[in-house]
Parts: C-alpha cells; structure tokens; sequence
C-alpha cells in the first residue's frame, strides 16, 4: 500500500465546492510530499484533524521558495495567472447568503443575472453562496422559487418585524411604506446568517475562527455585509399573463457567515 498523501485523502466538508485552479499540479505536489501552502480565510477547520502524522501541509507562511504549491479556502472568486509556474487551487465553502427584494412577477432569468452581477463586480464565488433570504410574502415568488430548485440554493423567509428590527446601513422609507420594513435584501441577508449561527450548537457544528470575533459580529448590523444592496432594472420588462408588465427590478444584498452551509 502507498504511503503517499494524496489530495483525495483530505477530508473536505462535503458542502465545500471545488472552484478553478491546476488540481492535477497540486495533486502531484502532494503525492510527492512537497510543501502545499494552505490559506483558509473561511470555513470548518475541523476538516484539519484527521490529517495523518506525515503530511506536507503548511499554515505557518513558510520562505515562498519551499512552497511547491497552494491550495485557497474562501469565499473570493481568484484569477490564477496561467504564466504561474506554482499550481494554485481553491475550495469554496458555502458562506454567502443572498439577500433579495423584488417586485411580484419579477422573471428567474433577471434575479439570476442580478446575482451574477454582483458576484462578478465583487469577486465573489457563486459556489460559495449558502442560499438565498427575502421576505416572508416573497415565499411563493416564482422567479426566486425556480432559481432556488435549479441551483440547490435554501430559500430562508423572514416576517417584515424580523426584517425591521435589524440595523442596516441603506434603510428605505419607500420599501417600509410598501412592505413595512425599511430593508428587504440587507436585512433578510443579515437574518439569514443570524440564523446559521443560532443553529449552529443544534447541528453540533463548531466554526472554531469565530472565536476571535465580536459575538455580534455577525447576528446584527452592517459588519456582516459583504455587499450592500445593490439595484438591478429591466429596461425592457416582458409581458406576463393578461398583458401586465413582470417585475422589473431586484435588490440584491450579500452577507458573510462564519458557519458553513452544509445542507
């Protein structure tokens, strides 16, 4: 039997998905025991240990010259240079939750590329998105509805005095007055990772980085958003059913949570 430590023995969250980068070169380099850099930024650090004994490993930013290659845990969207001779790949955990607003009607195609655009603007993976948040009576938006069952993604649904109860830096006068509270997207984002957090004891799940942050770092207020929100229109809106115009407009807002999705 190989006493080679390879890739495939790391014992990864299986919510974790595999993002771009030279697998095969960071695979060679550990099967030949070479030092592999690993910079985790987000993520369970409990996948550490069941390392075995003899690994090549390093966190401790060895001298660049010993480092053969690097693997990234985060939530960022790199651009590996493909002039670079040292293989770089990237594991994505499920750490971003999408926060939306949209009007009733509002198409699956728009919601999409909202999101994509965000993603694009601010270098985010969209393999690392948790899932999506918004309002309660956005349940039955069949837009969000038909993204969420294609993409895999939870929909979590927040009641408008949830919503209103949260500090958020984009409050809208005009969003209360319709849906009764000041913030759809940043809010439901913000409540969505206040969820994962207060669930995370329940699931017997232990981010162990969360140790050194503020407690309520990431239950309320702006400090967890990543993105605040950000407004996408349809200049061409389609006709939907009995010639009414479909939505035409999507707020999305990202936040951060410290506790990986695994569902």
């Amino acid at each position: 039997m190989s006493d080679e430590f390879t890739l495939d023995m790391l014992d990864i969250p299986s919510g974790w998905q595999r993002g771009e980068g030279d697998w095969t070169g960071v695979a060679a380099a550990m099967a030949r025991g070479e030092t592999v850099e690993v910079i985790q930024e987000v993520g369970s650090t409990l996948w550490q240990n069941s390392l075995p004994e003899k690994h090549s490993l390093s966190w401790d930013g060895e001298i660049l010259s010993t480092i053969k290659a690097r693997i990234w845990i985060s939530f960022t969207q790199r651009r590996f240079s493909p002039e670079s001779a040292l293989p770089k790949v990237q594991w994505h955990p499920r750490v971003l939750w999408i926060g939306i607003g949209c009007e009733r009607g509002t198409p699956r195609e728009l919601i999409e590329t909202a999101i994509k655009q965000v993603c694009r603007a601010y270098h985010l993976a969209e393999s690392a998105i948790a899932g999506i948040a918004t309002i309660d009576t956005k349940a039955d938006e069949v837009g969000l509805l038909e993204l969420c069952q294609e993409r895999n993604w939870p929909l979590q649904t927040f009641a408008a005095d949830i919503l209103s109860s949260v500090e958020v830096p984009n409050p809208s006068n005009i969003v209360v007055k319709q849906v009764g509270t000041p913030s759809v997207a940043e809010a439901a984002a913000l409540c969505a990772v206040r969820e994962e957090n207060l669930t995370a004891d329940e699931r017997e799940y232990t981010q162990i980085s969360i140790n050194h942050l503020r407690p309520s770092a990431f239950i309320c207020g702006s400090n967890s958003l990543l993105v605040p929100k950000q407004i996408f229109r349809s200049k061409n809106p389609p006709l939907s059913q009995g010639g009414v115009r479909a939505g035409s407009a999507v707020t999305v807002a990202v936040a951060v949570s410290p506790i990986d999705y695994l569902g």
